[in-house]
């Protein structure tokens, strides 16, 4: 008997393949009708059983028991929810990328008698270099794209930053860590869209290809946003001044929503960084070519574009003040609402207290008297 299909896209983090989680979980209902089970109900959910399985909860601001057996929930519903008509599933978290090989023995032990594949989106390192620094800033860093960029690009990568970024990033490290423990490399699917492709759009006509549907069944489009420039500039000031006082995923849940303007022109890296990024992406091509990946795609899209001849502008103090105004009277709005529900609270809080009383006293009278 054919074993059932369990495709598992890996991300990688910034390669524009992030939305697909939302929408397969939106789409669930008629993806199950096309024999496509989505066992994650939400995006959040996905990303949850992601932190579980590397065990980084506490780095994004959640407790354990917040995602403890989340995993083993999505594992549950694959093999209850179409289990007779052997259905495919589909679970996407573009943090699975970076599972060590323990995590990825843990995953795989925890699909026995499933056919995992696994599909891996790329982007040119230049790409992800920006995309991954804007993402630390909004998780509370303060440093400079060029400051980030060489702490990377350390040889010794002995930093933080450096190990956080290749954790997620170094490609050829990446696929062949999973292809050794799938122990299958023709069950790694890489796809490397074109300039003009939408990468989400990419990644899911490979998925749906594995799972025998019609990839136009779904409307999978990349929804990611890049802050501007003036909304960076203020973030990093604002992270240097809260300096970890305050919870990390509320700090960043309040940036998002009051700090953060998006913009179609996201930050670029220096142009002296290009040849050395460039190298970076001959040496993926090169392990893509030799790895016995099933590639979808041309290697020489990984070659970053040509570095704009000038330096980008810092925002002016105009265009920083701009935006900082607004998110404070946004934030100011929020304050007073949020003390007038707690002063709302604290009336019932109170009301309640005496009617607890009143009831004690009640009891009390009745006891004696019986």
């Amino acid at each position: 008997m054919a074993k059932r299909r369990f495709v598992i896209h890996i991300g990688l983090p910034h390669a524009g393949g992030g939305s697909l989680a939302g929408a397969l979980a939106d789409h669930a209902a008629p993806l199950a009708d096309a024999g496509v089970r989505v066992p994650a109900r939400s995006t959040d959910e996905a990303r949850r059983a992601a932190l579980e399985l590397r065990r980084l909860h506490a780095t994004y601001g959640f407790k354990r028991k917040e995602v403890e057996g989340t995993w083993a929930l999505l594992c549950k519903r694959a093999r209850k929810e179409g289990a007779k008509s052997h259905d495919a599933v589909v679970v996407s978290d573009d943090l699975l990328a970076g599972a060590t090989p323990e995590q990825i023995a843990l995953l795989l032990d925890s699909l026995a008698g499933f056919e995992v594949h696994v599909v891996a989106v790329l982007a040119d390192p230049a790409q992800q270099l920006a995309a991954a620094w804007t993402d630390a800033v909004r998780a509370g860093s303060e440093l400079e794209l060029r400051r980030y960029a060489r702490r990377v690009l350390d040889p010794d990568r002995r930093l933080d930053e450096a190990a956080s970024f290749w954790a997620d990033q170094d490609a050829p490290v990446i696929l062949d860590r999973w292809a050794g423990e799938l122990r299958r490399p023709d069950r790694v699917h890489v796809v490397i869209p074109t300039a003009d492709a939408d990468p989400a759009r990419a990644a899911w006509a490979t998925i749906a290809r594995l799972v025998g549907a019609d990839a136009d069944a779904l409307p999978v489009t990349s929804t990611a946003s890049a802050p501007d420039a003036a909304s960076l500039a203020v973030l990093r000031d604002v992270n240097a001044s809260v300096d970890g006082r305050a919870d990390r995923r509320t700090q960043r849940l309040l940036s998002e929503a009051h700090l953060v303007r998006s913009t179609d022109a996201p930050a670029a890296v220096p142009a002296d960084l290009h040849e050395e990024l460039t190298e970076l992406a001959e040496a993926w091509g090169k392990a893509l070519a030799e790895g016995g990946y099933a590639v979808t795609g041309d290697a020489a899209d990984l070659l970053p574009a040509a570095a704009p001849a000038a330096a980008p502008v810092d925002p002016t103090l105009e265009e920083r003040l701009a935006g900082t105004t607004d998110a404070l009277a946004d934030l100011l709005v929020e304050l007073a609402r949020t003390r007038e529900r707690a002063e709302e609270l604290e009336k019932r809080n109170a009301k309640l207290e005496r009617k607890k009383a009143k009831l004690r006293t009640r009891l009390a009278a009745a006891l004696a008297e019986g």
